[in-house]
């Protein structure tokens, strides 16, 4: 048997544990998310950009990265918004943001809402969800730059 406090601590971790976990979806907004699947299909269109906020090193290496995506990590994206090089120059373009997980995509999407790419979106799971359903993935052998 817990005692009162031991049930509090519990608690209180499964609390910091949830919020955590629910972090990314605070951050990015409600309906920024999409499933890996839908995120294949749009992913096919022309008017599509996947944008890849994850290191150099991750982009390049295993697993990979989504074939077409760009790669901009999420410490140079404000930056990159800022002077105009993020992305091509039309803010009607749907842009899929992907990390590893979801975490680093949320906040991203948060950055180009704040800079009018008001069609911006987190694939749910990032990398990890996409790999694990099995589509297409490349990598490039790692220069170290």
């Amino acid at each position: 048997m817990l005692t009162s406090k031991e049930m509090l601590l519990l608690i209180a971790v499964i609390a910091v544990y949830g919020g955590i976990r629910l972090l990314p979806r605070l951050l990015a907004g409600a309906g920024a998310f999409l499933s890996v699947e839908r995120a294949r299909e749009q992913s096919e269109r022309d008017d599509v950009t996947l944008l890849d906020v994850r290191s150099a090193l991750e982009f390049a290496a295993q697993p990979g990265h989504i074939p077409g995506a760009v790669n901009i990590p999420l410490p140079q994206l404000r930056h990159r918004l800022a002077d105009g090089s993020a992305l091509p120059d039309d803010r009607a373009r749907t842009v899929i943001v992907i990390c590893q997980t979801d975490s680093r995509a949320a906040y991203a999407v948060r950055l180009l809402r704040r800079y009018g790419v008001h069609r911006a979106y987190v694939l749910g799971g990032g990398m990890n969800a996409w790999e694990q359903a099995g589509y297409p993935i490349e990598s490039v052998p790692w220069r170290g730059q």
